[in-house]
């Protein structure tokens, strides 16, 4: 018992490789579900084992899989149709039911069969444990172990997305990965005293539980007193909840580009469109207008040093998707109530 309890204190502590590894049968599911999946972990900036994309060529699939397996914070069980014929399918599945026991989280997705065909081994999963144990009848145990695990794994709370819109569902599932794997402070520079409290009282002023409405924040104060750390540490934290997310130091990116410039910026990260071609401000205020209320964004507008800088960026309110959140940050707080009169923002004055 001492030693189990010793594993579980390990694992807790352990640097993960991977956010995330998918067990999923590849001719079931590998240009579909699982493909759209993994597409939604790479714009979420979520690192996903992928068994045709990390393994070398001559490596020990079964062996590195296994590594994968063990090295990944969240373990995502694909069922479909013809999991259970796989023997390889089987054999990572005992493994995350192992881990599942030793504290790693697993996710069981129910793809195009019934979560209780599934738990009761019926239909093609009876079908084929039927096959293994004919194929396997002089080691029985491990189909046995099989069985088990896949008894232990669909029994957990998971996604039922049979006969369901698919991206819909895949939302929920990013979702709650985003959710588990959270965003701690340990990297907050210095360990700066105060920090963690300040940034709570920052999320609470976004008001993230509601997605109702846009909500924009000021935040104003003398420079070096921490506002850009500030802020910094509120992205990391709930940058994960958002469609796209935009960074822009104002006067840096103004000086050297102009109005159009922080335009482009603001467009080209929340669009995700590199080579975003723009040439003159009513373009620009066209694309803001007509292509950001799609997208749910957290926009961050740092160092806004002039008044002009705001006007010219003709930004208003309710061109930002449903439930965005817009930080204005600025020594100076008459340019923060040009703002409020502009965008109703609600301010934070960080003092020293």
């Amino acid at each position: 018992m001492a030693s189990s309890s010793n594993q579980i204190v390990s694992s807790s502590r352990m640097t993960w490789n991977y956010d995330v590894f998918v067990s999923f049968r590849g001719e079931d599911t590998r240009n579909n579900f699982t493909d759209h999946l993994f597409g939604a972990f790479q714009r979420k900036g979520i690192v996903a084992f992928k068994d045709d994309t990390k393994l070398e060529k001559g490596e020990d699939i079964s062996s590195e899989l296994l590594k994968a397996i063990e090295g990944s914070q969240i373990l995502i069980v694909i069922f479909s149709r013809n999991y259970a014929s796989s023997r390889w399918c089987l054999r990572e599945l005992e493994k995350i039911a192992e881990c599942k026991v030793l504290g790693q989280t697993v996710l069981p997705i129910f793809y195009d069969v019934s979560p209780s065909e599934v738990r009761k081994q019926s239909g093609d999963f009876e079908k084929a444990f039927m096959e293994h144990e004919d194929r396997f009848n002089e080691n029985l145990e491990e189909v046995q172990r099989w069985r088990g695990a896949l008894t232990k794994v669909a029994n957990l709370s998971g996604y039922d997305v049979k006969d369901k819109p698919e991206y819909a569902e895949i939302e929920k599932i990013i979702k709650k990965v985003t959710s588990l794997l959270g965003h701690k402070f340990s990297t907050l520079p210095g360990d700066i005293v105060g920090m963690h409290s300040r940034v709570e009282e920052l999320e609470n002023l976004m008001k993230l539980d509601s997605d109702d409405d846009v909500r924009v924040v000021g935040i104003c104060g003398m420079g070096g007193i921490g506002k850009t750390t500030l802020v910094d540490a509120l992205y990391a934290r709930i940058s994960n909840q958002f469609e796209a997310c935009c960074y822009i130091d104002v006067s840096k990116t103004y000086g050297s580009y102009g109005p159009i410039g922080v335009q482009k910026q603001l467009l080209c990260q929340t669009l995700k469109e590199e080579n975003l071609q723009i040439y003159n401000p009513y373009m620009a205020s066209n694309l803001i207008q007509t292509r950001l209320c799609q997208v749910k964004s957290f926009v961050i507008l740092d160092n806004v040093d002039q008044v002009e800088q705001l006007d010219k960026l003709a930004l208003k309110r309710e061109w930002l998707g449903t439930g965005s959140r817009m930080i204005v940050i600025s020594r100076d707080r008459h340019y923060l109530e040009r703002a409020w009169s502009r965008w109703s923002l609600s301010s934070s004055t960080l003092g020293s």
